[in-house]
């Protein structure tokens, strides 16, 4: 009867283990161009690194750049794999205590579309709440952006700092009126 359940647990684990894989070789693969941008800032732009020494500047390079989505989708995985057991146990406890405030009918039994029905959706909410916790967590723990740390790393106070936004792709082929019609602006306004 729990074969299955072994088998979703199985596929689970290895698909987490592939994610921590994809989260270590892309980390690896992150420090190596930190490296290689740290050669090359020294030849072509020293003052971009003006008083940041090397280990400093890979760790910023690296939490700024790394595939952190993976370990947290890991992460949630495993979570959903420890919690299963440990919601379906208190599913279970929690069945009697919700159903002897209702009429008590035979339908009420275990195996019946009521508990199927509780026991589906109590699952899944409590998977959902791995989930909540773990983007909560994804999106405390973000990293600052690369050029902000950089310029903290320098030692420049980030309010005379500039960070560039790129154009939204919808709006790279947008061009503002250089004379906008003042006329029907000003009808608009009265109006």
């Amino acid at each position: 009867m729990y074969d299955p359940l072994y088998y979703a647990a199985a596929i689970l684990t290895a698909v987490a283990a592939l994610l921590l894989a994809r989260w270590y070789f892309g980390r690896r693969q992150i420090a190596t161009e930190a490296r290689e941008d740290w050669e090359v800032r020294q030849e072509r732009s020293p003052g971009t690194i003006k008083g940041v020494d090397q280990e400093t500047f890979e760790g910023i390079f690296i939490a700024a750049h790394e595939p952190r989505w993976s370990l947290y989708a890991a992460g949630t995985l495993f979570g959903v794999i420890i919690i299963s057991p440990i919601a379906g146990v208190f599913l279970m406890w929690v069945w009697p205590l919700f159903t002897s405030m209702l009429d008590g009918g035979p339908w009420y039994d275990v195996g019946y579309y009521p508990w199927m029905f509780y026991m589906f959706f109590g699952m899944v909410a409590l998977w959902a709440g791995v989930g909540f916790v773990a983007s909560r967590l994804f999106y405390a723990r973000r990293p600052e952006e690369f050029r902000a740390a950089l310029a903290r790393a320098r030692g420049e106070p980030l309010d005379d700092v500039v960070i560039p936004r790129a154009r939204p792709a919808w709006a790279r082929r947008v061009r503002p009126d250089p004379k906008p019609d003042t006329d029907t602006a000003n009808e608009k306004a009265s109006e």
